[in-house]
C-alpha cells in the first residue's frame, strides 16, 4: 500500500506549499501529554475542521485559539485534540477535559460540552461515560464519510478557489453514499464549508480511504472527476492531482479508467 508520507510529499509538491513538519508536532507540549499521545489509539484522523477552542493550558492560563483540528486520539479514557493553532501557526495537543467551550465556526454554534462537539460535529462515537446519548444521523454520516469529504474538499480548494458548483458535487456524492440516513443537506453543507484540508489532513484522509476498498474507492474516483469538471474549467493543479491519485491507486492494485 502507498504510504501516507509519500502522499503528503507529493501533494506538497503539487501545491507548491510548505507544511509544518511532523518533528515540530510536540514542540512545547508537556512530556506527560507527549507520552499519553504517543501510546494513544486513533479515534479519527484527516478531519481538517476549523473551530474556536477555549481551554486551560498546562500553566493554568485560559487560552482561546482558532484551531485546524486534524485528529482526535484516545489514551485509555482520555481524549486529545491534535491540530494547528492557526493564530500562532503552531502544532498543539489539547486534552478534551481541559476544554471549556468549542465554537463551530461554520454555524457559530457554541458547545459547552466538548464531547458533544466530538460526537455531533466530528462524528466520533464518544464513550457512554462522557456522552450516553446516541449519535444523530448527521454524526453517523460524518463518521462514515468524513475522510471522503476531506479528500474531495481538498480537491475543491487545490486551485485556490472554492466554488458552490464544486461543493454541490461533493454534497451529491455524500448523499448517494448514504441514502439510508435522514440528515439535513444544509447541515452537511455547513460542515463542508467548515472543512479546511491542508496537505497533512488530506494525506491522512486519503490513506484512510484506501483502506476501505473498492466499494468506496470506485465511486470516490467518479466524484473526483465530477468535482474537477463541476465549474467547467479543469485547472493545471487539478490535472496533476488526478494523475497522482490514479498512480497511487494503481500502486494499490486498482484498475482505473477515466476515459
Amino acid at each position: 500500500m502507498v504510504k501516507q508520507k509519500d502522499i503528503l510529499n507529493t501533494v506538497k509538491n503539487i501545491k507548491g506549499e510548505e507544511s509544518i513538519e511532523d518533528s515540530k508536532r510536540f514542540e512545547k507540549t508537556p512530556k506527560k501529554i507527549q507520552e499519553a499521545v504517543n501510546s494513544a489509539s486513533e479515534a479519527k484522523s484527516g478531519i481538517a475542521v476549523k473551530a474556536c477552542i477555549s481551554y486551560e493550558s498546562m500553566s493554568s492560563n485560559v487560552k482561546k485559539r482558532t484551531f485546524l483540528i486534524r485528529r482526535v486520539i484516545k489514551n485509555k479514557s482520555e481524549y486529545f485534540i491534535d491540530g494547528i493553532a492557526l493564530d500562532i501557526n503552531a502544532p498543539r495537543v489539547i486534552k478534551v477535559n481541559q476544554i471549556s467551550c468549542i465554537e463551530d465556526l461554520s454555524t457559530k454554534t457554541l458547545y459547552s460540552d466538548p464531547y458533544m462537539y466530538l460526537q455531533n460535529v466530528l462524528g466520533i462515537e464518544v464513550d457512554d461515560a462522557y456522552l450516553p446519548e446516541p449519535m444523530s444521523d448527521f454524526a453517523k454520516a460524518i463518521n462514515e464519510t468524513g475522510s471522503e469529504a476531506t479528500v474531495l474538499m481538498y480537491l475543491v480548494s487545490i486551485d485556490n478557489k472554492r466554488t458552490a458548483k464544486e461543493r454541490l458535487a461533493v454534497l451529491k456524492y455524500l448523499r448517494s453514499r448514504l441514502p439510508h440516513l435522514n440528515y439535513d443537506d444544509e447541515q452537511m453543507n455547513d460542515y463542508l464549508i467548515s472543512l479546511a484540508p491542508d496537505d497533512e489532513s488530506f494525506s491522512m484522509a486519503f490513506h484512510r480511504c484506501l483502506k476501505k476498498g473498492k466499494l468506496v474507492i470506485e465511486p470516490l474516483i467518479q466524484a473526483v472527476l465530477n468535482v474537477i469538471t463541476a465549474d467547467g474549467v479543469v485547472h493545471e493543479k487539478e490535472r496533476a492531482f488526478l494523475a497522482k491519485l490514479i498512480d497511487w491507486l494503481k500502486q494499490d492494485g486498482y484498475e482505473i479508467d477515466v476515459n
